[in-house]
């Protein structure tokens, strides 16, 4: 029969509710980050000039058949043997960024591609210049098609960044890994924070379930 220290329990949840604040930093920087490194790369990979678009084809195979892990230790570590020292928080954030910017890029392709071609005919003959029809006509309807990959990989953002803990970052996860080194309570401190991950990641899939209503074309 398990049996919960609830003193300790009390003890150890504000210490990983401060936590919680940087998990919550290194999250909403590293989406809000992807998303527009995302597009970037998108814009690459659908250019028609090859070599821009076979580099970008290169860096998103890359950065997605590598773990983040990897990325970043070879951020933190790789790059001070060549004298450039990043904070723990910067090489994971940016780690992060790297690597969930190549599949944004993927989704947003794929909804780029769900746009009838008609759409941008259209806009073309309306006048508006081809970046216009894009940022105009094809780039909303494209981003309303992948609003549920996206909420997806946002969740998935937000779970990755409790690996930044290996490189110092003081967010939940490290938090609780110096709360188990002291207490010895795994078993509690773990629960805790598998629940307390699962509390944050409930409200974002909220988040974008609202963004998904409100977003979707009107009937």
């Amino acid at each position: 029969m398990l049996v919960f220290d609830t003193e300790l329990l009390l003890r150890a949840l504000p210490v990983l509710l401060g936590g919680m604040i940087v998990t919550l930093e290194l999250g909403v920087l590293a989406i809000a980050l992807s998303l527009a490194w995302g597009l970037i790369v998108v814009l690459g990979r659908v250019s028609s000039v090859r070599a821009v678009s076979l580099t970008a084809a290169v860096y998103i195979q890359v950065v997605r058949n590598t773990p983040v892990l990897v990325q970043m230790y070879f951020l933190y570590f790789g790059l001070a043997m060549h004298g450039v020292r990043l904070p723990g928080f910067a090489a994971g954030l940016i780690a992060l960024v790297l690597q969930n910017g190549g599949y944004i890029a993927e989704i947003y392709r794929a909804g780029i591609a769900s746009v009838s071609r008609a759409q941008r005919e259209a806009g073309l003959a309306l006048g508006l210049r081809p970046a216009l029809t894009f940022r105009l006509v094809i780039l909303p309807q494209a981003i309303r098609a992948v609003m549920p990959p996206l909420g997806n990989q946002f969740l998935v953002i937000m779970k990755d960044t409790a690996l930044a803990s290996a490189l110092s970052v003081a967010d939940m996860t490290f938090e609780a890994r110096l709360l188990i080194d002291r207490t010895a309570a795994a078993y509690e401190i773990f629960l805790i924070l598998a629940l307390l991950y699962l509390a944050l990641n409930s409200a974002l899939a909220g988040l974008m379930r609202a963004a998904e209503w409100h977003l979707r074309p009107p009937v």
